[in-house]
């Protein structure tokens, strides 16, 4: 029987990743935690320091664990930035990033769906730059979400409107702090080209929630119309959404923001975790362009296929078996 996630090659495929993990797990004590340390370790943030200040870096796990595909927060990171498109027999649905904390989060996140596949491919402008891209094919049945616009958040209860704007952020929001004269600004954005969603979820989310944010329209473009939540604002939202917000480097900063706003944190103290988090520009900051490198590192994934180019599908399948400080095994096929 052949399934869109075997490729021809029985069902062996699947439980041979179900077998690797088992082995990971037993002989070589591979976990979700040592892979969380490794991403951390990797970009240069003191997971130790973070504990010390009771802050839990591997929260993020957790939290995803608990989702599922009929979870609203799945809604949300389909109007963020998870792709679904329809096919003859089923759905894709898929995600890609170049990030290294956004690698473990979308490799987690479609775990949740179904064990991905994965594709490393480069872009014509950048071909220096690796992106990582998961992928599913599930059932039409399956899919509870396709075609669902934003006008469905009105039908939400306050727990699922948490949970869709929480999966609305992790996939294509921003939360991050700037440093200002005062101190530091705490600001959670939402961007969208359509300025009535954005509109429609300001309004919602002061109805429900009572907090305020603010539309900035863009002028110069349009893809860069945002939704504002900025200092006490932001910090209202988040603890809203604390529950369900998993990505791991926008938790992170939300979590030593709110130390640093409720003053349990000095400002000398917030400055270091400001500097481990903050993204520098160009290719020296390994926050930056290593997804494919971090999952080799990090994560136990098989199935995995490489492409050089979006435009080429007609390469040799690769398949790749990854382990924790182990080199991967390229099996062409």
């Amino acid at each position: 029987m052949t399934t869109p996630q075997n490729h021809n090659h029985g069902v062996g495929r699947s439980r041979l990743v179900e077998e690797i993990e088992k082995v990971m797990r037993e002989r070589l004590g591979w976990n979700e935690i040592v892979m969380s340390n490794v991403m951390w370790r990797f970009i240069g943030v003191n997971v130790d320091e973070l504990i010390a200040y009771g802050i839990n870096p591997h929260e993020w796990i957790e939290i995803l664990s608990h989702i599922s595909i009929n979870d609203p927060y799945m809604l949300g990171a389909v109007h963020g930035d998870v792709y679904v498109k329809p096919t003859s027999c089923c759905y894709e649905v898929s995600a890609h990033t170049t990030s290294t904390t956004g690698v473990m989060y979308f490799e987690r996140l479609m775990r949740t769906i179904k064990t991905p596949s994965v594709i490393f491919a480069t872009w014509r402008k950048k071909p220096n730059v690796i992106y990582v891209r998961f992928f599913v094919k599930i059932g039409k049945s399956e899919w509870p979400w396709y075609g669902k616009g934003y006008e469905a958040i009105s039908s939400f209860n306050t727990s699922e409107l948490l949970r869709y704007l929480a999966g609305l952020v992790d996939t294509d929001g921003i939360v991050t702090s700037e440093k200002r004269s005062y101190g530091y600004r705490f600001e959670i954005d939402i961007t969208s080209a359509n300025i009535e969603f954005l509109k429609h979820l300001r309004n919602i989310i002061f109805e429900r929630l009572g907090i305020s944010g603010h539309v900035h329209v863009d002028e110069s473009s349009k893809n860069a119309n945002e939704l504002r939540f900025r200092t006490w604002q932001a910090v209202q939202l988040y603890e809203e959404l604390r529950q369900y917000l998993a990505h791991p480097m926008k938790r992170l900063r939300a979590e030593t923001y709110v130390k640093y706003y409720n003053k349990e944190v000095s400002e000398a103290e917030y400055q270091r975790f400001y500097e481990q988090f903050k993204y520098h520009h160009g290719f020296g900051d390994p926050k930056r362009y290593r997804a494919a490198i971090l999952l080799t590192q990090a994560a136990p994934q098989t199935h995995t296929h490489g492409e050089s180019n979006l435009t080429k599908s007609l390469l040799p399948t690769v398949i790749l078996v990854a382990t924790p400080a182990l080199p991967i095994l390229p099996t062409i096929i």
